[in-house]
């Protein structure tokens, strides 16, 4: 069973207007809603990939958003238990331009959440958390939420014996990974929050080994920590898996038009996590990441992609070994 966890979900608004430009009067050509959140994008990924998996998504939603959210899950056949909290779920607005090429995010904060929600949370979790099962925590955190909020459920997680995997950014993930989960997926940004040097978000890509060796030297620090398995996205340039006996690159082509990158990394790691659920082959499930995340970028919206795009993708994806 994998229970993905959901504190800041956020209704996606994707707009589609042709020559979008700041200052300007425009006609909205396509306007398409998700009711979503990272951990809800993950799993509609992996229910995509791996349609017998057992998913139950564990949401804090807006009261007036609940009907909304229990709608679209039911839609997609995903098991979900949803904590109603005070105020209104958060939208965030992306513009795609497709004649420039361009994307445009727009951020809201969300909701504030109550110590008596996050209570309802924790015991909830510990109620339906088994042994050997995986707990994926993604996403920002609500505005006013104690930093360590993943430290504290990672911590609740581990203590019924099960897998962990944080997918979170800034202070929430520095203080989450204190906790050593079984799995990161840090992006070069990320992955600098994490260590403090600014070397690895000023990478030339340019050469050709060097600089994913010196982005696995430096990942190493977090394997001697006690993490178990790091995957490193590096947008259209690959990505990295660290493991205690694997150092590899991967990546593939696409050749066809990229419509939508929002969600990509979200795909990424349901290749990853579920398939080694199901597998426990870390480099087969490393070669699903890859092409689940190049999937969901040839379609519109996030954890939205073709299986048979995505079958496609895999027969190219390519793994190297980092020296």
């Amino acid at each position: 069973m994998i229970h993905a966890v959901l504190l800041n979900p956020t209704i996606d608004l994707i707009y589609k207007i042709e020559r979008f430009h700041v200052g300007g009067t425009f006609k909205v050509n396509e306007k398409i809603v998700f009711p979503v959140g990272k951990a809800i994008s993950y799993s509609l990924a992996a229910k995509k990939l791996y349609p017998k998996i057992k998913i139950n998504i564990h949401a804090l939603i807006g009261t007036n958003e609940i009907e909304l959210y229990s709608k679209f899950l039911n839609k997609y056949k995903i098991s979900f238990k949803l904590i109603p909290v005070e105020g209104e779920t958060r939208s965030n607005k992306t513009i795609n331009d497709p004649i420039n090429k361009t994307t445009t995010h727009i951020r809201e904060l969300g909701f504030s959440v109550r110590d008596s929600d996050l209570n309802k949370l924790k015991n909830q979790l510990s109620e339906n958390i088994k042994s050997g099962d995986l707990c994926v925590f993604s996403g920002s955190i609500p505005p006013n939420t104690n930093q360590n909020i993943y430290f504290e459920l990672i911590k609740l997680a581990k203590k019924e014996s099960a897998l962990t995997c944080l997918d979170s950014s800034g202070n929430p993930l520095i203080e989450g990974i204190k906790t050593n989960p079984t799995i990161i997926k840090p992006n070069l940004l990320e992955l600098n929050q994490i260590l403090n040097i600014k070397k690895i978000s000023n990478i030339d890509f340019n050469e050709t080994q060097k600089p994913y060796s010196i982005i696995v030297e430096k990942a190493k620090i977090l394997l001697n920590k006690g993490l178990k398995i790091i995957a490193i996205t590096l947008g259209n340039k690959g990505a990295i898996l660290l493991t205690e006996e694997y150092s590899l690159f991967g990546n593939v082509p696409i050749d066809k038009p990229i419509l939508d990158t929002v969600g990509s990394g979200d795909s990424f790691l349901a290749g990853l996590t579920a398939n080694y659920m199901k597998t426990k082959n870390i480099i087969e499930s490393f070669s699903h990441a890859i092409a689940a995340g190049a999937a969901n970028t040839l379609e519109i919206g996030p954890g939205i992609l073709n299986y048979d795009d995505f079958t496609k993708l895999l027969e190219k994806v390519v793994i190297k070994k980092i020296n």
